[in-house]
């Protein structure tokens, strides 16, 4: 999968020298069922754009919406390097990207069907030799049956990707019944409102096609 996400740059940093000096990256208990034995690193990233502002992100994404994880589905794993171990071997480890269904509650800025449920990736997710979890700084791995703000890429396989800080925002301070009084839910609903038209314009031929692929 090549992300649409041009103006936000990522790499996983040196992801070996963390087998090798155990601390290029900052390390916090992961957060989700059964993966509390699993360590989770937080790898450094750079972005084009202030991803703490709401009205940048909506900006920048093909969509906005609200919706809810439905399950995870599986990993994936993409752009291969060879990585030094530290009994001096070398072995190619892949970028991980985890993969979810999700239920669309609301959309805020392009349309998503909510009749069904959608694909959403995530950049990020465990290591092919299941030895950790690696997300970008800030970011974190999906919960299901936990409602988000989505600020989302289309992708040409017709999925949506998520990355980086601010990506997906929990919403934590309502009920799913509720979810539109939620004071996450109205600060993106805001920040999709002070797009302009043209703007809006620019990322309906990629909302489209997005929708028409799944």
């Amino acid at each position: 999968m090549a992300a649409r996400q041009n103006r936000i740059i990522y790499r996983f940093l040196l992801l070996g020298c963390i087998v090798l000096l155990g601390a290029c990256s900052d390390q916090k208990k992961a957060g989700t069922a059964g993966q509390e034995s699993i360590p989770t690193y937080q790898v450094k990233a750079s972005y084009g754009i202030n991803v703490d502002d709401p009205k940048a992100l909506v900006a920048s994404a093909d969509y906005s919406f609200v919706g809810i994880v439905k399950r995870e589905t599986g990993t994936s794993y993409q752009n291969p390097i060879p990585l030094e171990q530290a009994d001096g071997t070398t072995k190619k480890m892949g970028e991980a990207y985890t993969h979810y269904t999700v239920q669309v509650l609301a959309n805020l800025k392009n349309k998503l069907v909510t009749e069904r449920s959608i694909k959403v990736t995530k950049q990020g997710g465990i290591r092919e030799d299941h030895s950790a979890y690696d997300v970008l700084a800030g970011d974190s791995l999906l919960k299901a049956d936990q409602a988000y703000v989505f600020n989302a890429y289309a992708q040409a396989d017709g999925t949506l990707l998520v990355s980086g800080k601010n990506s997906t925002v929990p919403i934590k301070d309502k009920p799913v019944d509720a979810i539109a009084d939620s004071s996450v839910v109205k600060t993106y609903q805001a920040a999709v409102g002070t797009l302009s038209a043209k703007e809006l314009e620019a990322k309906q031929k990629a909302s489209d096609d997005a929708q028409n692929s799944q």
